[in-house]
């Protein structure tokens, strides 16, 4: 019996090692599980929060989407397009004395029913009418749908008191919306 007291040590040592341990350890994975799911659980209930303020931003994209499209000159035919635009581009370019040296269309991207052309443009003339016709290009409502996509010049005869000559090649960016014959 001068063990006993030692086997009721033993006894306690064996049941933390094979029975309180496991039991704590299982209750930390408990606990951790639980803390994740609550986590989760908010992050869902903030999500929920939030989906009429993301459907009400989806319905004001759409309709931006649907303005900008508008802004899109339409044609059923791209090439009759092509032909009135350069007209028109040509008599701004004319307007500012700004003379064309060649000219010639590219097919950009198609996406959906909308169609981005590419216009390379040579010219020469004035570096002060051509960034008049640049402004011009920018706020004028008929060439809208028309970007400056890319814009390589060569200036000469800059002095203090004039801005000198220019010989350029722009590529302006058109987007024009094919409409079916039917819906014209």
């Amino acid at each position: 019996m001068k063990y006993k007291r030692y086997l009721i040590l033993v006894a306690v040592l064996v049941l933390i090692k094979f029975a309180w341990v496991p039991l704590w350890e299982t209750k930390q994975e408990n606990w951790q599980q639980q803390q994740k799911n609550q986590s989760n659980l908010n992050k869902t209930r903030a999500l929920l929060a939030l989906k009429d303020e993301m459907q009400a931003r989806q319905e004001t994209m759409l309709k931006r989407l649907q303005q900008a499209e508008l802004g899109f000159a339409q044609a059923t035919n791209v090439t009759s397009y092509k032909l009135a635009s350069q007209s028109n581009l040509e008599r701004l370019f004319k307007r500012h004395d700004i003379e064309l040296s060649n000219s010639s269309w590219r097919d950009g991207l198609k996406n959906d029913d909308i169609q981005t052309l590419l216009l390379d443009i040579r010219f020469a003339g004035s570096l002060k009418q051509y960034l008049k016709l640049l402004k011009e290009l920018q706020h004028n409502a008929e060439f809208a749908n028309v970007s400056l996509d890319s814009n390589q010049l060569s200036i000469r005869g800059q002095t203090e008191d004039k801005l000198g000559r220019v010989n350029g090649r722009v590529t302006l960016k058109l987007a024009v919306k094919l409409v079916s014959e039917e819906a014209a």
